[in-house]
C-alpha cells in the first residue's frame, strides 16, 4: 500500500510539469490566477511565473509533509508512540495533491480557451478534499503544522484528541451536506454558505478547545 501511494504521489507531482512541457507553446501570455466563489476569474498573471505557482506549491507542500516528523518536536517520538500518523500523512499528501492538480489543470484548460465549469469543478474538489481530511482528522497526532491548532490543542494532548475527533466528524458530514447542497443552490448563495460554514468551523474549534481545556484539564 505504501509503495502504491508513493507511486501515485510521484505521478501527481510530475503530471503538471508534463502538461507544461506539452502545452507550453500553446499557453497565452496571461493565465488565470484566481477565481471568486461564483467560479468567475477575477485575477490574471503573466504565464511566467503564474503557471508555475501551483506545481511549485505542490512540491514545497509535499516536501514539508515528508520532513515534518523530523523537525516538529511534537512528532519526535518513538515508533511505539506513532499510532496511525505514518499511515495518515501519506493520505493527506495525496488528497492535497489531487486538489492542487485539479486547480492546475483547470487553470491550463481555461488558458487554452476550453469551456469548463471551473467554479463548480473546483468547489466539488475542495469539498471532496474536506470529506477525506475530516475522515482522518481524528487520527492526527499533535503537531504544529497539520490540524486544528489552537493554544489549547497544542498545550494538551487530550484537548487535541477531543477537538480533532469531533471536528473531523463535523468536517466530514458538513462537507457531504455541502456537496449535495451545491446541486440545488445558486453559486452566489452556495458561496456564502460555504464561507459561513468554514468560518463557523474555525470559530467552533477555537471555542471548543478552550472550553475542553478549561473544564476537562485545568480542573484536574
Amino acid at each position: 500500500m505504501k509503495t502504491k501511494l508513493s507511486w501515485l504521489e510521484g505521478v501527481l507531482l510530475a503530471a503538471p510539469f508534463v502538461a507544461l512541457a506539452i502545452y507550453w507553446n500553446d499557453l497565452p501570455a496571461a493565465v488565470p490566477t484566481h477565481w471568486d466563489f461564483r467560479g468567475q476569474i477575477d485575477g490574471w498573471g503573466a504565464k511566467t511565473p503564474g503557471i508555475f505557482v501551483i506545481p511549485c506549491t505542490a512540491l514545497a507542500m509535499t516536501a514539508l509533509l515528508h520532513i515534518l516528523p523530523w523537525f516538529d518536536p511534537k512528532l519526535r517520538r518513538t515508533a511505539s508512540e506513532e499510532g496511525l500518523m505514518p499511515a495518515v500523512l501519506p493520505i493527506v499528501r495525496i488528497a492535497c495533491l489531487f486538489l492542487l492538480d485539479t486547480i492546475f489543470f483547470l487553470q491550463v484548460a481555461t488558458s487554452l480557451g476550453r469551456n469548463v465549469a471551473g467554479g463548480r469543478i473546483m468547489m466539488t474538489c475542495v469539498l471532496v478534499f474536506l470529506v477525506i481530511l475530516g475522515n482522518y482528522l481524528g487520527n492526527l497526532r499533535p503537531n504544529y503544522f497539520v490540524g486544528i491548532r489552537t493554544p489549547w490543542t497544542l498545550e494538551n494532548s487530550e484537548t487535541w484528541r477531543a477537538t480533532h475527533r469531533l471536528g473531523g466528524r463535523l468536517m466530514f458530514f458538513g462537507a457531504l451536506i455541502l456537496l449535495v447542497a451545491q446541486v440545488f443552490l445558486s453559486e452566489r448563495i452556495f458561496g456564502l454558505l460555504f464561507v459561513t460554514s468554514i468560518l463557523s468551523l474555525a470559530a467552533w474549534g477555537f471555542v471548543y478547545s478552550w472550553h475542553h481545556c478549561r473544564t476537562h484539564v485545568a480542573t484536574r
